[in-house]
């Protein structure tokens, strides 16, 4: 990932959290099922939509509606599968 150039508070405290919410989105639940098939999904997702900021006295605002924070979430999952596996890299020997 690329280093932030810019130096707002704001966007690195959004940027910061978004990471750390998208990162802690397991693959899997306890059963074993992709996390995608499970009822947990849209609360990651939810996560993700309710990242908020307060700007001034009380002005919340949140920067991702549900559209993007689905679109977040599932690009992290899809990244994720993307990743090239031990054996990909190693062979199977």
């Amino acid at each position: 990932m690329k280093k932030q150039k810019s130096k707002s508070l704001i966007l690195n405290q959004i940027i910061t959290e978004a990471d750390e919410k998208l990162a802690a989105i397991p693959d899997f639940d306890a059963t074993g099922t992709p996390v995608e098939f499970t009822t947990d999904y849209d609360m990651y997702i939810d996560s993700i939509a309710n990242i908020k900021f307060i700007e001034g006295e009380n002005h919340i605002h949140y920067p991702f509606d549900k559209t993007i924070a689905t679109l977040l979430v599932e690009d992290e999952l899809e990244q994720r599968n993307n990743e090239p596996t031990k054996e990909d890299i190693y062979g199977s020997n």
